[in-house]
């Protein structure tokens, strides 16, 4: 009788719901160095979610047909509910986020099974990258104009050039992180904190931008000590008075670091590493590029 009881005294456990799941996920990426952009981007994309599956239960998120519900919810984001079409590229960020979420949460305990784990719903097909990066002529006129309007500037689109820095990356970055002996700048990139290898030409950049800063100055990018926004009109500026065309991005200052790995004949998976990329598939994008260091490569093998 004592344990019945006992049993009628306790509140029945709330069953979770996907809502519940939200929080604890984006907390666990900012422990693992995601940035505080990435996350307040993951939690607008999962806000145009919620109305859809926000009120589903985690034994409901459990079941075989969790899936197709899911894809179902996909296929409606992707004909855009009235504002327009949207990428598979896209819908594939919609997709990898809610299974982190559910990974988590399955990790957690906080559900049994992942429902879009094991390839249970296919992943949308993404039209092929063009990747744009600087000719040598292009960077000559690039920094040309750039010496002439924001000479302090260069030394930040020579460093990007040398490292391959991501620019959130490269406007975060602390001269705490730098590791001079090591060679090696530590930085919170998208998938969390990574290393950075420096180069002897990089680390001459860098040397440069620590002397002309003021001593107290925490962030190597001198406009991140002054607060979070990066506006880079003076690099849009310079991109449009250099004539360069088609358009071209700080971003692909990066396609230019990986481009010349690649021209040079530094192996993909290396290229990989040094970049940083979480997947090899965003890798191949330079593969085209690296037949001619690979014919090289090839011709010193002798016999």
């Amino acid at each position: 009788m004592a344990k019945i009881r006992e049993a009628r005294g306790r509140r029945p456990k709330r069953d979770l719901r996907f809502r519940d799941l939200i929080e604890p996920a984006l907390e666990a990426k900012q422990f693992q160095g995601n940035r505080p952009s990435s996350i307040e981007t993951d939690r607008k994309r999962l806000g145009k979610i919620l109305p859809y599956i926000g009120h589903m239960k985690t034994s409901t998120l459990g079941r075989p047909t969790a899936a197709g519900k899911i894809e179902r919810i996909l296929q409606d984001l992707a004909r855009g509910n009235g504002r327009g079409p949207l990428k598979g590229s896209t819908i594939n960020r919609f997709h990898s986020l809610l299974s982190s979420v559910f990974t988590h949460a399955r990790r957690q305990g906080l559900l049994k099974v992942n429902p879009l784990a094991d390839g249970s719903l296919p992943w949308s097909k993404e039209s092929q990258i063009h990747v744009r990066y600087l000719g040598r002529d292009e960077q000559r006129r690039l920094l040309r104009v750039i010496r002439e309007d924001d000479p302090k500037k260069t030394i930040e689109v020579e460093l990007a050039i040398l490292t391959g820095l991501r620019r959130g990356e490269q406007f975060n970055a602390k001269w705490e992180d730098w590791k001079v002996k090591e060679g090696i700048l530590y930085v919170a990139g998208k998938s969390g904190l990574r290393p950075v290898r420096i180069s002897r030409a990089a680390g001459r950049c860098l040397r440069a931008m620590r002397k002309r800063a003021p001593r107290d100055q925490a962030f190597i990018t001198p406009e991140r000590n002054e607060g979070p926004s990066d506006r880079r009109l003076w690099f849009e500026r310079a991109v449009k008075k250099a004539g360069l065309s088609p358009a071209f991005r700080y971003h692909d200052l990066r396609h230019t670091f990986c481009s010349r790995l690649a021209q040079a004949g530094v192996s993909l998976l290396k290229i990989k590493e040094l970049a940083g990329h979480k997947a090899y598939q965003t890798t191949l994008r330079y593969s085209h590029l690296a037949s001619e260091g690979q014919r090289r490569a090839v011709e010193k093998v002798e016999f």
